[in-house]
């Protein structure tokens, strides 16, 4: 499975290494992770990765501890993060990220494709590519009390 081998690249490893990210668990076609914010604290983020890599991941804010959805009131704020996590748009998408890499992002936007191919999904892109541009976002957030 393509996920599989991507989840045991040495791109992958190298942000797990640099304490960017790190595999919570795979249960197919679920992928879930926890990424470090600015202020060190992770953001856990639930990816449907069904269709994968031709299909986008479709992610969204997770509780890692209660196995759940994250609160809208315990998502990222600071830097770029709430433009990423947005109330007004994401509650009513699943609450997916608003980005182009994420599937709802295309789905809603489907001029992202050309105009932010540099950040879009397309399926010669890796997990890895996903969860740096989420990193790209949390580098100067900080999230609410209730993180670890």
């Amino acid at each position: 499975m393509r996920l599989e081998c991507d989840l045991a690249s040495a791109e992958f490893d190298s942000g797990v290494d640099a304490g960017l990210w790190r595999l919570v668990r795979l249960d197919w076609p679920t992928l879930v992770v926890a990424i470090v914010a600015g202020d060190d604290r992770e953001l856990g983020m639930h990816l449907n990765v069904e269709g994968y890599p031709a299909t986008a991941p479709a992610g969204q804010p997770w509780d890692l501890d209660k196995n759940a959805p994250l609160p809208t009131d315990r998502w990222p704020t600071g830097g770029t993060a709430e433009l990423v996590f947005r109330r007004d748009w994401s509650s009513s998408q699943g609450n997916a990220p608003y980005l182009a890499c994420d599937r709802q992002g295309l789905l809603t936007h489907g001029n992202w494709m050309a105009e932010r191919s540099d950040r879009a999904w397309n399926p010669t892109r890796t997990i890895t590519f996903y969860l740096t541009e989420i990193h790209r976002e949390l580098r100067n957030a900080s999230l609410p009390d209730g993180h670890r």
